[in-house]
């Protein structure tokens, strides 16, 4: 049992089910983490009112805690946010307008925590986004407003976080993934989407910015190198720089992956007879020449064509410590293809009877 499920056993049932529903379905900002659960004092087993969510915004962990009445668990439970800052003069009506859910909260509902948790971070990013707008002559502020000004970011595109000493944006890029192949992974539940391109700058150390891909847009395209972001440059020209970097690269993903479907796709045409299995990356044929009998094995890293295939030869026969005979061609040329094989097989052949009767003068010598 994981640790989080362990603490939301150990909530009072009333308040179980709003935690279980953030828990297991609610994802929060540009990068659509999931919320996690910490407990926060030691109540008896299944008793416990009160824990801390931990949420995730810009490169932060915001640890908000949260209080329900167990004299009253009908009623909203109270916070206790990590920012002093944050919502200490509010009144009943900006409740009203801008957490509906909890001036309107509905105790049947066990999604309500999750609503609320939603606007309270909306709120959050408006608070966020006001303390920068405070110092007008910051960098950060210019780089903000300059950003917007670009009809390719919106306010939607940007988390803003303000500290005592530095300033960072999270910038998600927008990036065309539509075109893109559906790729597998394990532990994909747990993967924030093939979507998600995020650029994390900090001020005033700008220049280390920092590129953030979910975990199977990593696979696809591979690892990116940043541009270097001088002090002089502007985030309105890097973002966009950026982008194209990104678009370019999985432009190129889809060409290759085209060369390499028609090149599997051509193999299995011309030897369809002789396929024993294949899938989008590799294949499997069974060939005969002069009654040597022998298995083709092609194999394509998504990094073809700069990385060649990998093609292995097997024996259907011989064996050499108790597995099968096998050979690895380190390089095969594209043209004059199947003239190479044969080259190869031949020798291979060869290489196998050899295997072959040195294992039976080694059987005739023990007899001795």
């Amino acid at each position: 049992m994981s640790s989080e499920n362990g603490i939301i056993r150990d909530i009072a049932p009333a308040f179980r089910p709003y935690v279980q529903s953030v828990y297991q379905d609610l994802t929060l900002g540009l990068c659509k983490s999931k919320v996690t659960v910490e407990r926060l004092c030691g109540s008896s087993f299944g008793q416990e009112h009160q824990f801390r969510l931990v949420l995730p915004y810009c490169s932060k962990k915001l640890k908000w805690e949260v209080i329900f009445d167990l004299s009253a668990p009908w009623f909203a439970p109270d916070f206790r946010f990590d920012d002093d800052s944050f919502l200490n003069n509010v009144d009943e009506d900006f409740l009203e307008k801008q957490i509906p859910s909890l001036s309107s909260w509905d105790e049947k509902n066990p999604k309500c925590l999750s609503k609320v948790l939603s606007e309270l971070l909306s709120i959050y990013k408006i608070h966020q986004v006001k303390k920068l707008n405070e110092d007008e002559s910051s960098r950060a502020y210019f780089e903000y407003s300059a950003l917007l000004g670009d009809s390719l970011t919106s306010e939607n595109d940007v988390e803003v976080w303000v500290g005592a000493h530095a300033v960072e944006f999270l910038i998600k890029l927008n990036i065309d993934i539509s075109r893109l192949p559906e790729l597998y992974n394990e532990g994909t539940e747990q993967n924030p989407g093939i979507d998600s391109a995020l650029l994390l700058v900090r001020y005033p150390n700008s220049t280390n910015a920092e590129l953030i891909l979910s975990p199977l847009l990593t696979k696809a395209i591979g690892n990116i190198n940043l541009p270097p972001m001088h002090q002089t440059g502007v985030l309105m020209d890097y973002v966009p720089m950026v982008t194209e970097l990104l678009n370019n690269r999985i432009q190129a993903v889809l060409s290759n992956e085209k060369l390499k479907r028609d090149l599997l796709a051509q193999m299995i045409v011309r030897y369809e007879g002789a396929i024993l299995e294949h899938d989008a990356n590799s294949a499997a044929f069974l060939f005969e020449i002069n009654d040597f009998h022998w298995i083709l094995q092609i194999d394509i890293d998504v990094s073809f064509p700069d990385k060649p295939p990998v093609l292995t030869l097997r024996s259907v026969y011989h064996c050499s410590k108790g597995k099968p005979k096998f050979k690895v061609l380190s390089a095969c040329p594209y043209t004059n293809f199947e003239f190479y094989i044969e080259q190869q097989v031949e020798q291979f052949k060869n290489e196998c009877k050899g295997v072959l009767n040195k294992d039976s003068n080694d059987k005739n010598n023990e007899n001795l």
